[in-house]
């Protein structure tokens, strides 16, 4: 189904839901910005279009996406975070962006914390491992084994922070040399590993799938815990022997400073419009999971994750200062 039939039939489901949670509601009928940290049509913009349909009509306003790409996400985040605390602005944030940038980089100009009030997670996306279809590799394995012959020739699509993370990674844990190419987002990431440009990338089950079922992706690996419904016969980069296990998600957050009651009021949309059979339809046919849990569940799960990628990054540093170190020894002696 196409992103416009998919749109079409949540309208459709919002109408019904909308009716019986407006009464109920309070919110300020001003038209509200929510910011995309990337282009158009990677999965965080498909994501928000969805969300500013459904809960644009909850809140009983006009909800219009704005998408502020570049830096890994890192500018529409810092945009959001300055944004007027008025209910006005809020943020489809994602794990690249609250997560794994921060912890990458201290320097940024925004704390995901300190600069945001965490409304709800909204949607989890498994990734998988794809590398384009003349790359003669079938496994995350022999793609290892096929960096070790080939030293610093393959490439690999990096248009979000998660993904640079995720693959800069695996590189030191298996001591191979990948180059990166930088992207804005995931769909020109995508499109030019699809043309043969580049070699191989991270990316969603939604955005893989389509390519891999024409033939111009293979998929060689799932990298979470668990193997995807979309690619059951593709392993885990766990099962092949990889500690590799990484998953992108997104969720809502305002300005921090906005009023509780805007907050409280927000997060009853979210949950209204994640319980719209339509609007987790929507998520699911575009390859994603829809989250239910408790509102304080998604500050709780911020505060862990940057605990957790803090002390990767620490790992992943540590390793290259060894790896460097043993070089450095090889050439003085």
């Amino acid at each position: 189904m196409h992103r416009r039939q998919i749109l079409q039939a949540v309208a459709a489901g919002t109408l019904l839901l909308t009716s019986r949670f407006a009464a109920a509601q309070t919110s300020p009928t001003k038209p509200v910005r929510l910011v995309v940290a990337f282009p158009p049509g990677g999965q965080s913009d498909l994501i928000a279009r969805l969300l500013a349909q459904t809960l644009g009509a909850l809140l009983g306003a006009s909800m219009v996406v704005e998408n502020r790409s570049g830096a890994g996400g890192a500018i529409g985040v810092e945009f959001a975070a300055r944004a007027p605390a008025d209910g006005s602005t809020l943020l489809l944030g994602s794990a690249s962006n609250l997560t794994i940038a921060p912890a990458l980089d201290r320097g940024l100009r925004y704390d995901p914390l300190r600069d945001f009030t965490p409304i709800g997670r909204i949607a989890r996306a498994p990734l998988v491992l794809a590398v384009r279809s003349g790359l003669p590799v079938l496994s995350a394995s022999q793609l290892v084994e096929h960096a070790r012959k080939h030293p610093g020739t393959l490439t690999y699509a990096s248009g979000a922070t998660l993904v640079q993370f995720a693959i800069e990674f695996l590189k030191t844990a298996a001591r191979v040399d990948i180059l990166e190419v930088p992207y804005k987002g995931t769909a020109p990431a995508l499109l030019d590993v699809v043309a043969g440009r580049v070699d191989l990338l991270l990316a969603d089950v939604a955005a893989v799938a389509p390519h891999a079922s024409s033939g111009a992706l293979r998929v060689i690996a799932n990298a979470g815990q668990t193997r995807s419904h979309a690619f059951p016969d593709a392993p885990t980069m766990i099962e092949q022997g990889f500690d590799f296990d990484f998953e992108t998600w997104h969720g809502l957050l305002a300005p921090g400073g906005t009023s509780g009651e805007s907050i409280a009021s927000l997060q009853r949309a979210l949950r209204h419009a994640l319980a719209s059979e339509e609007f987790r339809k929507g998520l699911e046919r575009l390859g994603f999971e829809p989250i239910d849990e408790p509102p304080n569940a998604f500050a709780a799960l911020l505060r862990n994750e940057l605990e957790k990628y803090r002390r990767l990054v620490k790992r992943q540093r540590d390793a290259a200062l060894e790896v460097d170190s043993i070089a450095t020894d090889r050439k003085l002696n």
